[in-house]
């Protein structure tokens, strides 16, 4: 849109602010009262005017029409994949720094309630056209997506396999409930909790039980890092507020980013302190941590809680709390295990199950799905890592895993979702035998169901005639790397197997961070560089990987976010190489 064109949504006076303000690569933010933190740039008097545009809309009621959203994808008008008008043209928001009070303004805008916990990625598929938004920010009081911060229209550096989705509670607060949302013996209590010195409060969350954990001091609500924060922790401020027992402990800015001071750091709770402010910690405003690390507590309200069995993505229930004193099964124990979302639990009744991987292409790559009491159920990939793809894939007598994969990545199963937060140290012979949330109990769909990558089907070799052993058979199998080309075995051109064929992963994207997985898998040491445009001569066979985008940390490349296999927009030309340096 050039300077001098009028908007075509009710979002004119952020596109002024980003005519003439901050550059693209900073957040801008409309003005609202009590937000200091957006100094408009100096306007040009001929558009002074378009200035007043947010500071009238904040005090007074404004004609401009909110722009239009919509949720498309999933079971209802509530739940789905997040789209934006802008222009004449429907488009997605990118996913970074998308959290649960962006999504509280979107379900507040479309008369859709509160939201529930931010889904997965993908969880209602990938969209078509432009990306409209990139790191949208909100405070949380926002009455439309507009008010929050963002890059501006079109800004961003996302793929559509980043596409924001939103799950809102699906009964207006105007309305008879159409689902319980709480079952207990009592109405929930008002959180109990003074402004003194130490007091504490949860913010960002659905209700004022569960949210980002803020403490008073100095007169002063600052938030409190995430460095060893755990459920004995999260129990002292959901019992300081009244709040019931903790279910949870959450960490890496799970209900958003707070402002202000960071006021506590490696806080240490036994759990049964009166208040937050009575356990260990580094000391008052002594941290080394950012916002992104503020921790959070979700309480049970009222009661010691348990998670009910789950109800289908495609009902209008979701899950809810159950809190009857009496009830049985999940129970919250104290753990100090840190995880983005800790729940603790113990699992009744466990029982070893057979194992299988389906939906990949061979009996050793796919989905694992668990037998117990006579029926095939999934796995949710809720804390699902390398080391329980390690155990599963050793169940499977399919050899050494080579990753472990999320989101459905191999289909969506069928029947019952059987396990939950599986925690495996790497060493147990059977995935039952890891820590899990007991045998049903989660709070998935289908869409989250775990997969894992093994190295292939193993062989019993005799040994001295008596000892037998196993060992992977030699050939290559999906998932397999190598370099060609170059002068060692630790540079080349990157050729994956899949499929039962060679191919090659474009340069799209790729960057030192893929680099340094793939030489970290292959044991070649650090990443030196990542050349694109076929430094080492273009390959044959099928372009198998396309728009790689690595963290860093992975375990193995596929593991990266990446487009489906075969999807790309290259030719051999781009392909990918890397040059490592062997340990």
């Amino acid at each position: 849109m050039g300077p001098l064109e009028k908007p075509s949504t009710g979002w004119k006076h952020k596109e002024a602010e980003m005519q003439v303000g901050p550059q693209p690569d900073e957040k801008i933010r409309v003005g609202r009262p009590g937000d200091r933190s957006a100094a408009p740039a100096p306007l040009p008097p001929a558009l002074s005017f378009l200035f007043l545009l947010p500071l009238a809309s904040a005090i007074q009621p404004t004609s401009l029409p909110f722009p239009e959203l919509r949720l498309v994808g999933g079971p209802s008008r509530c739940r789905g994949r997040l789209e934006v008008l802008h222009g004449g043209s429907w488009g997605s928001v990118c996913d970074d720094d998308w959290d649960v009070v962006d999504a509280n303004v979107v379900c507040r805008q479309l008369g859709c309630g509160l939201a529930l916990p931010v889904p997965r990625p993908l969880a209602f598929g990938q969209g078509r056209g432009p990306i409209l938004l990139d790191n949208v920010e909100c405070l949380g009081q926002e009455v439309a997506l507009s008010e929050c911060g963002s890059r501006g229209w079109g800004v961003h550096n996302c793929f559509h396999y980043e596409d924001v989705a939103v799950l809102c509670d699906e009964f207006l607060p105007t309305q008879p409930p159409t689902r319980k949302a709480l079952t207990s013996r009592a109405p929930p209590t008002t959180p109990q909790n003074g402004n003194g010195e130490g007091s504490v409060r949860l913010v960002g969350g659905v209700g004022p039980c569960q949210g980002r954990v803020e403490i008073l001091h100095g007169g002063l609500w600052g938030t409190v890092c995430d460095d060893d924060w755990g459920l004995p922790d999260a129990a002292v401020v959901c019992r300081q507020l009244g709040c019931g027992a903790a279910l949870a402990a959450t960490t890496n800015a799970f209900f958003g980013y707070g402002t202000g001071h960071i006021l506590l750091d490696n806080v240490h709770c036994e759990g049964g302190e009166p208040r937050l402010a009575a356990c260990l910690s580094l000391g008052w405003g002594v941290h080394n941590c950012g916002h992104h690390e503020d921790a959070g507590a979700l309480c049970a309200v009222l009661g010691r809680p348990t998670l009910t069995a789950p109800l289908s993505l495609a009902t209008r229930g979701a899950w809810a709390w159950h809190t009857e004193p009496e009830a049985t099964g999940v129970g919250a124990l104290p753990s100090r295990e840190p995880a983005m979302f800790t729940t603790a639990a113990w699992a009744a009744g466990k029982k070893s199950g057979r194992l299988r991987l389906v939906g990949g292409p061979g009996p050793c790559r796919g989905r694992v799905e668990v037998l117990y009491a006579g029926g095939w159920g999934t796995v949710c990939d809720d804390d699902w890592d390398f080391a329980d793809a390690r155990v599963a894939c050793r169940e499977a007598g399919c050899g050494p895993a080579l990753g472990a994969t999320g989101l459905g990545h191999f289909g969506y199963g069928r029947g019952p979702v059987l396990l939950d937060n599986v925690g495996c140290a790497g060493t147990e012979a059977r995935l039952s035998d890891c820590f899990h949330l007991g045998w049903g109990q989660h709070n998935c769909g289908h869409h989250e169901d775990a997969g894992a990558l093994c190295s292939g089907p193993e062989e019993l070799v005799q040994q001295d005639g008596s000892e037998t052993t196993r060992v992977p058979t030699p050939r290559p199998r999906d998932g397999h790397l190598r370099l060609a080309n170059g002068a060692h075995r630790c540079e080349g051109r990157v050729e994956l197997f899949l499929g039962q064929r060679w191919g090659t992963v474009c340069d799209d994207a790729w960057d030192l961070r893929a680099a340094g997985v793939l030489c970290r898998q292959l044991g070649c040491g650090q990443a030196l560089a990542a050349p694109g445009e076929a430094h080492f001569g273009p390959g044959r066979g099928p372009i198998l990987l396309d728009n790689v985008k690595c963290r860093g940390d992975e375990s193995a490349l596929l593991l990266c976010s990446h487009i489906r296999w075969d999807a790309h927009n290259c030719d051999h030309s781009e392909d990918a190489s890397v040059l490592c340096q062997p340990a």
